[in-house]
């Protein structure tokens, strides 16, 4: 129980430094990690497998309202974006927390592979699957916007 305590406290230190550099890198906005998971309903999710010496999973969860906002940063622009668009940009985000992830990983688990990001939307999302050992669950702001990153190893 405490070496997962332990696990989980570094994850939390790390995916908040990932997420920070990837919003700000990627889209030039800053974010900050919730104490609380947010309460807005969130239906639209991103998820990247990875497999190898460790299979693992990064799921995030975003309400439409951020994902358009996302999409708007990623663009440069203000746009009635199409699902396919959208979808690339939540694509693209989530592939890069996942990687950042698996880059602070220790070998051989950071020689793991990176599956294609795949979209979901409405009741039958992405969530994390079931039966894994270890997970996290972070809620992030950006204004008032917010999304979820949760990870597990299977």
């Amino acid at each position: 129980m405490m070496a997962e305590r332990d696990a989980e406290s570094k994850w939390t230190g790390q995916i908040d430094v990932i997420v920070a550099d990837v919003f700000h890198m990627m889209l030039q906005l800053d974010c900050g990690a919730l104490d609380v998971a947010p309460t807005t309903e969130m239906d639209i999710s991103a998820k990247v497998m990875l497999s190898g010496t460790i299979d693992a999973q990064c799921v995030i969860e975003f309400p439409p309202a951020t994902a358009r906002k996302l999409t708007n940063a990623f663009m440069g622009s203000e746009g009635d974006w199409q699902e396919a668009e959208v979808n690339d940009v939540l694509g693209e985000l989530c592939n890069m927390i996942a990687g950042g992830w698996k880059s602070q990983m220790d070998a051989p688990a950071s020689a793991s592979r990176l599956s294609l990001p795949t979209i979901s939307r409405g009741p039958d999302r992405h969530t994390l699957d079931a039966g894994s050992t270890l997970e996290l669950r972070r809620a992030y702001a950006l204004d008032d916007s917010v999304f979820q990153v949760n990870l597990a190893i299977l």
